[in-house]
């Protein structure tokens, strides 16, 4: 028998934040690549900033990155590990996450040198995500897909420009 905390997602819940865990510092990192910058993701759940972008071969950005769900509410305790994990870089410091339920939790990590870059749903493979809408479960969620990811772009975009990063090799795409 299934009991009602294991139906709340649509594999176990350790595969589950896995999955979604990893899912948004990798469309991040696909997008900077793109737009010229090397990049390194922290391949595990462990401590430690999640993904680091370099121009050439200077460290440009450290980000912790939180593909939360609405629902999700930041603890001090967490909020403090973020701020440890991101204080020990000297270049630009960002916050990505998606939503929060206390987001005014974020209101004094500019006094630490950290920026914030609010997506504003959470998004989810496929399979997750139809999980959720059949159960009427989707506000603040969107299926990974292009529209997703050319929405990312954007206001990854609007925050390195506004930041004044840019790679210093531009990446030329080969259009055949």
């Amino acid at each position: 028998m299934v009991s009602y905390f294991d139906s709340r997602y649509p594999v176990k819940r350790k595969t589950y934040t896995q999955s979604v865990g990893k899912l948004l510092p990798h469309r991040i990192s696909q997008i900077l690549q793109k737009l010229g910058f090397k990049t390194w993701i922290n391949r595990g759940q462990t401590n430690g900033v999640d993904l680091k972008a370099y121009s050439e071969d200077r460290l440009v950005l450290v980000a912790e990155i939180l593909n939360w769900s609405p629902v999700c509410v930041l603890s001090h305790r967490r909020k403090n590990c973020i701020i440890d994990n991101l204080s020990g870089y000297t270049c630009r410091k960002l916050l990505v996450y998606t939503c929060l339920e206390n987001e005014s939790i974020l209101e004094d990590l500019t006094s630490y040198e950290i920026a914030t870059l609010k997506i504003g749903y959470q998004i989810q493979p496929k399979y997750f995500y139809e999980f959720y809408s059949e159960r009427d479960q989707v506000n603040l969620r969107r299926v990974d897909s292009r529209e997703t990811k050319q929405d990312i772009k954007s206001k990854l975009v609007e925050y390195l420009h506004s930041s004044s990063i840019e790679a210093i090799t531009p990446v030329f795409e080969i259009v055949e």
